[in-house]
């Protein structure tokens, strides 16, 4: 079985280097926030609607996403922001099997010593397996940088190191996280330097500290995983090498954050994979045969999408066009949170 394998070799060298090589698959389980970073893909935050997964169809599909062969994950949003549902489902899960590898936090509910231990003793004696930490200058215009290192030491000491994923740098590194994020032209210099992908609302707030180029002149640039060899996003729809899958909160499968591929109240997530991504729809279709590119002259010629000269890089002129293309395929391109 996929999970089978992918358990054993969590057990022999930890979440972090497995997710590496089978790949990670995620169910976001809201897209409500105790923060909102400026990088953020999905545009989460305090103010996204009050919706998170109930336990029944959290647990159902974290055993269909273990049924892909990759490590696991629950993501937000922040996760813990909703603790006693987040405990439910993990619960109903661990009793079919389909406990996730590991849980992704901000660090924001690490207030003091008892409920950090209480909160990851919890997850550990539900078979959880590990910790993703989030920390840079985007979490840390929030969060502050000793509950990141308090959480990151107690997540050693019950996960073991090799089990938590995230940033290693010393307190006085993340606390440099803290400086950056509040001053405005460290922080542009921290774009150019590490751009993030200008979707969501990265692109609507940090876009700006980038040059812009040509849309003809595009390189093919970084995926979310691999480089891409040439205009076209094929890799990103390739069953074996996509990274960015997630099911939400409103049973979207969906890549690319805000690609939506399918139901996962219609069709399992497997299923739909082995199918092939690619084939998902009109969208994928495009984006596989040319890329953003390609997407935008299809709205321009379909819809009367009038494409920006310039954009900072292929993300972020896929994120427009299919911004523009919304109204026309809502069924595809959402949910409202990544777009708004």
């Amino acid at each position: 079985m996929n999970r089978d394998r992918v358990d054993r070799r969590v057990k022999e060298v930890g979440v972090c280097q497995a997710g590496g090589e089978f790949g990670v698959a995620a169910v976001l389980f809201t897209y409500r926030c105790t923060i909102a970073c400026r990088h953020c893909c999905f545009g989460c935050g305090g103010r996204r609607p009050d919706v998170v997964m109930d336990a029944e169809r959290c647990a159902r599909y974290l055993a269909d996403l273990h049924e892909l062969g990759r490590v696991i994950h629950i993501a937000g949003g922040e996760c813990m922001l909703y603790w006693d549902e987040l405990i439910e489902a993990i619960a109903l899960a661990q009793a079919r099997g389909a406990q996730p590898h590991f849980i992704e936090t901000n660090c924001s509910f690490a207030i003091n010593e008892a409920i950090v231990r209480e909160r990851l003793g919890r997850l550990r004696s539900l078979g959880v397996d590990g910790l993703y930490i989030s920390a840079d200058p985007y979490h840390q215009a929030h969060v502050p940088a000793e509950r990141v290192v308090f959480v990151r030491d107690v997540a050693f000491e019950l996960f073991e190191s090799q089990n938590v994923w995230g940033t290693r740098a010393t307190l006085e590194e993340i606390r440099e996280f803290e400086q950056i994020a509040r001053d405005e032209d460290r922080l542009a210099e921290h774009v150019r330097r590490s751009p993030p992908r200008f979707v969501g609302t990265a692109y609507r707030e940090l876009s700006r500290f980038v040059d812009h180029q040509p849309i003809d002149d595009l390189p093919p640039g970084q995926g979310w995983r691999f480089r891409h060899e040439g205009p076209d996003c094929a890799i990103e729809f390739d069953r074996a090498k996509i990274w960015e899958l997630h099911v939400d909160p409103y049973d979207n499968i969906q890549t690319n954050c805000g690609v939506i591929l399918g139901k996962a109240d219609q069709i399992k997530v497997r299923r739909l994979i082995d199918a092939g991504p690619a084939n998902a729809n009109v969208i994928t279709r495009l984006l596989v045969d040319g890329g953003p590119v390609r997407l935008a002259a299809w709205a321009a010629e379909r819809h009367g999408f009038a494409a920006p000269r310039l954009v900072p890089d292929k993300c972020a002129l896929c994120y427009v066009t299919r911004r523009f293309l919304r109204s026309f395929y809502p069924e595809i391109l959402g949910p409202d949170e990544v777009y708004e």
